[in-house]
This record gives structure tokens, C-alpha cells and sequence, in this order.
């Protein structure tokens, strides 16, 4: 069984990953006119190559694990 610690930190990880990809869209969004060919095809390449740490599975073993019936954390 996967803790509520567990779950959450596991999350969180998936939380920042996608708050990453979010930023480099905007910073694309606003710089991407200034950028040189080669520094566009980086940050294009960031946002269509999805991160290994964004790819959530329906089958997630810790979240598959998650009883939700452990001790709240203080």
C-alpha cells in the first residue's frame, strides 16, 4: 500500500514537471521572436518531446497502491 506521503510526493513530482513545460510555453511565447533558429528549436523541442516525469500511466503503482486510510501527515 502506498502512503499518503507517497501519493502526494509522487504528485508533486508530476505537478512540477508539467509547471516546467508550462513556463518554457510562456518564456516561448514571449522571447520565441528574439530567439535564434537554434534556441527556438530547443525550447520547441522541450514542449513536444514529453518528459519521462510527465507521463502518468492509468496503471501507476503508487497510486494504484493509495489506500487514502494513513495517518495525516503534521
Amino acid at each position: 500500500m502506498a502512503t499518503n506521503q507517497e501519493v502526494r510526493t509522487h504528485l508533486e513530482e508530476i505537478r512540477a514537471s508539467i509547471n516546467s513545460e508550462i513556463n518554457t510555453v510562456v518564456d516561448y511565447e514571449r522571447f520565441g521572436a528574439m530567439m535564434t533558429a537554434g534556441s527556438k528549436a530547443t525550447e520547441l523541442a522541450k514542449v513536444t518531446t514529453v518528459p519521462t516525469a510527465s507521463i502518468h500511466a492509468a496503471d501507476c503503482a503508487i497510486c494504484t497502491a493509495w489506500d487514502g486510510t494513513s495517518a495525516p501527515v503534521e
